[in-house]
Formats: C-alpha cells, structure tokens, sequence
C-alpha cells in the first residue's frame, strides 16, 4: 500500500514537472511569436501596401500582400481556395460569389479556415463616377460629398465635379468581383492561422 502511494505521488510530481516545462515553453514560443508580428509590423510592412485603415474600424485592415508576407514568415500554406457559392443573374445583374479558403502549417495541419465574399451590390462595384452636367449648390454639394454620392476629380488641370451613378455594365465585373472573394477568404484564413487579429482587422467595408 505504502509503495503504491508513493508511485501515485512520483508520477502526479513527474507530470507536474512535465506541465510547467510545457507551459514555460509555451509562454517563451507566445513570447517570441509577439515580438515577431510587432517586427513585422515594424520593419517590413507598409502603410497602403500590406495594410490599411477604414473609416470605423479601430484596427488597420491587413491587405493581400500584407497576409502573403505573414505566409512566408510562418511557413503557411494554402491547402485550398474552393468556390461554394456563385451567382450570376444577367436578369437581375447581380453578381455573388463566396469562396472558402483554408491555411495549413509547414505539416499540414490546418489553421485557419474561412469564407470570403463579395458581390455586385457592394459600392466599389455597383456604382462608378461620371462628369456631372452641372455643379450642384453648396448645401446639397456638402450633402453630396458627405454621402459619397459625388467627388471632386482633377482632369487636364481642370476640377470636375463627378456625380455616383448605377454601373450599367456591372456584368463585365465578375472576374474583379470572383477576385475579391477569394482575396477575403485567403486574408481572413490567414489572420486566423496567424492569431494575428490583435494586430490587423479584415477589410469588409462594401465602399
């Protein structure tokens, strides 16, 4: 009995020790993963290039090149970029396509997953900037500029002002809208496999 109790109190010590090894090693690897990022973010990114800010959002956006940098830095990889939803409706003229992407380790094991979409009905797709006929007054002109329903361009030395219409040819948009999607679903799968959201949001404004 006297000998079975001290084996039980050996082993319980034995895998006391393991646990606070494993958990010193751990917190030396979040450490080190840490200081990486703030490096990264320090020394190598660059502002509208690898990343971005959003108006609202109180992260910076993290851009294609900059989760194609944190890709190579940890050794990812991309198992899969699959479509599981598209749509293309020339009646209605809308496009919608949503991709899944999912980043693995050097090893294969699967770190991140997620879905990007995009669709014809976002800002940057359904509406483009044309000359306006007319400059409107200065109090619907600031009302205008507030709601991003028009915009000062400079063409040839000269201001014009351009008034937001409907796209009439959104149709011819569907490589750019297919593009995006999987672009959001590899940056997201990426901040995911990274842990690094403490760091970056995902761009998912629609302007």
């Amino acid at each position: 009995m006297v000998n079975n109790t001290m084996e039980k109190t050996e082993k319980a010590a034995n895998a006391e020790l393991i646990l606070n090894k494993t958990n010193d090693d751990s917190i030396e690897s979040l450490k080190e993963w840490y200081r990486t990022m703030t490096k990264l973010g320090e020394e190598v990114f660059r502002i509208n290039v690898d990343y971005g800010f959003i108006q609202g959002m109180d992260k910076p956006a993290l851009l294609k090149p900059g989760a194609e940098k944190i890709k190579r830095l940890f050794k990812l990889r991309v198992e899969s970029v699959d479509c599981v939803r598209e749509i293309f409706d020339t009646d209605k003229n809308y496009i919608d396509y949503t991709y899944k992407c999912i980043i693995t380790s050097e090893n294969g094991v699967r770190l991140g997953i997620c879905d990007g979409n995009a669709n014809s009905r976002e800002d940057k797709f359904r509406y483009i900037f044309v000359p306006a006929a007319k400059v409107p007054a200065k109090k619907e002109l600031d009302l205008l500029k507030l709601e991003g329903k028009g915009r000062w361009k400079k063409i040839s030395d000269k201001w014009i002002w351009m008034e937001r219409v409907e796209n009439p040819d959104v149709l011819s948009l569907k490589n750019s809208i297919q593009k995006f999607a999987q672009k959001r679903a590899f940056v997201g799968a990426i901040l995911m496999a990274a842990g690094a959201s403490e760091f970056f949001s995902q761009e998912i404004s629609s302007n």
